[in-house]
């Protein structure tokens, strides 16, 4: 099953006896979707929210459909991940939007049918590129976490979630990003908050708590102790020193 929450929505995957700790227990919110068993258990945190879908698929859909399009005989595709998927929340927006208060056409459900199962077997289901062991961040997988990060920027961003970009543990992510960029992804994530933070006080009069907040900082106590750890001067300083002067 592929489960796409709501924008509001939390999901809860598990089979019985599973656990926040056990391998069998996934939770996923947006923008992230999940893959889980066709017998995991889903609950949600908030139902009144009905733009979110569990789309379920069998085995053997996913393997014809690999084999057909793809020219794959077998598709293994790995159960309690999660991952940052553009194509296939927008695919359950055009869903509930169609059908929105109706009951869907078979015809069309197995369409997109089809059209998810080619996406979940090209994306999730391919065999692995023998020179891409996924110990290491290739260049592709590097730049679907920069872009992540610089699309939220403003929202509170884990390493857990940058790692499930490109299936990867936490730990593992952290090791494998720091092998590539020289630098561990927490100090990425703030300098590329701090950046941004710099433009913003370079090139307009937004008052500083609006800076913090709009770079991703708790609060503006926070944005100014980062700043000047990293910077050396306070956030109002850097303004001062770098604001461009206006002409009347």
């Amino acid at each position: 099953m592929c489960v796409i929450p709501a924008d509001q929505t939390t999901a809860h995957a598990s089979v019985a006896g599973g656990s926040a700790r056990s391998c069998e227990y996934i939770s996923v919110s947006a923008p992230f979707i999940a893959i889980v068993p066709a017998w995991a258990r889903t609950v949600l945190d908030n139902e009144d929210d009905p733009r979110g879908l569990v789309v379920a698929l069998s085995s053997a859909k996913l393997m014809e459909t690999a084999r057909t399009s793809l020219g794959i005989m077998g598709c293994d595709i790995p159960y309690w991940f999660k991952a940052w998927d553009p194509f296939l929340r927008e695919a359950a927006y055009t869903l509930s939007a169609l059908y929105s208060g109706r009951s869907p056409d078979p015809i069309c459900l197995a369409a997109f049918g089809d059209v998810i199962a080619l996406h979940l077997a090209c994306r999730y289901g391919r065999p692995a590129d023998p020179r891409d062991t996924g110990t290491t961040l290739t260049h592709a997988k590097l730049s679907v976490v920069e872009r992540f990060i610089h699309e939220h920027i403003a929202e509170h961003i884990q390493i857990e979630h940058l790692a499930a970009l490109v299936h990867m543990s936490s730990s593992h992510f952290a090791r494998a990003f720091k092998n590539a960029t020289g630098h561990p992804p927490h100090f990425y994530l703030t300098t590329e908050r701090l950046r941004l933070a710099q433009s913003m006080l370079s090139e307009g009069s937004l008052p500083l708590i609006d800076v913090a907040a709009r770079a991703g900082f708790q609060n503006q106590q926070h944005f100014t102790e980062v700043f000047h750890r990293y910077a050396g001067c306070t956030p109002r300083a850097f303004r001062l020193a770098h604001s461009r002067p206006t002409f009347r």
